[in-house]
């Protein structure tokens, strides 16, 4: 019954926020989760995870009976469809495809956040800081040796990795991983 009152609600509120139908539509959970749908159908493919290993009957099942996709689209709509409050699903494990194990419920805005971080931590490589051919430091990437040394920009210590400079501040670095490597490394 209090599901039932939810939906008149969420359609009023469609209706009375649109003139449009196919855009009611899409406010309404019906249409957002088929839309929805599409674009991770898509998505996955695109990402080499190949199809969907649910319908979209099944994934709109999933998503009624999730009490955070009602309480995201709930606050969706008290939201005015802000798109940074819309329902949003998130891939647990980036590195996995689209498959209810590995699905969560997050708005727009907290999965936006989340990718960001996951691609900036997919980009760190770690290096080594060598003196005089030994290690005397590890950082997960540049950009933590730069702070580390006390740099504007970490283009110096790029400019070592990749065999254009000798040093930085008397110091060599490398990649920790030689698979890495960018550039070939003169250490002097």
């Amino acid at each position: 019954m209090k599901r039932e009152i939810k939906f008149r609600a969420w359609d009023k509120k469609a209706k009375a926020s649109f003139n449009n139908a196919t855009a009611v539509y899409r406010h309404v959970p019906n249409g957002m989760l088929t839309n929805l749908f599409q674009k991770l159908s898509s998505r996955n493919e695109l990402k080499g995870y190949g199809t969907l290993p649910f319908t979209l009957g099944e994934f709109k099942t999933w998503a009624m009976n999730n009490s955070e996709f009602l309480r995201l689209f709930n606050l969706w709509v008290a939201d005015d469809y802000s798109k940074k409050s819309k329902p949003s699903v998130d891939r647990i494990n980036p590195y996995r495809g689209y498959e209810f194990r590995n699905m969560q419920w997050l708005s727009w805005n907290e999965n936006y956040i989340k990718g960001v971080a996951e691609v900036s931590e997919k980009k760190q490589k770690p290096i080594l800081m060598l003196k005089d051919g030994a290690e005397v430091g590890k950082f997960k990437s540049v950009k933590d040796a730069q702070y580390f040394l006390g740099l504007k920009s970490n283009g110096d210590i790029t400019l070592v990795l990749q065999g254009k400079r000798n040093t930085v501040k008397g110091y060599t670095f490398i990649f920790e991983n030689s698979e890495l490597l960018e550039g070939k490394h003169e250490q002097k």
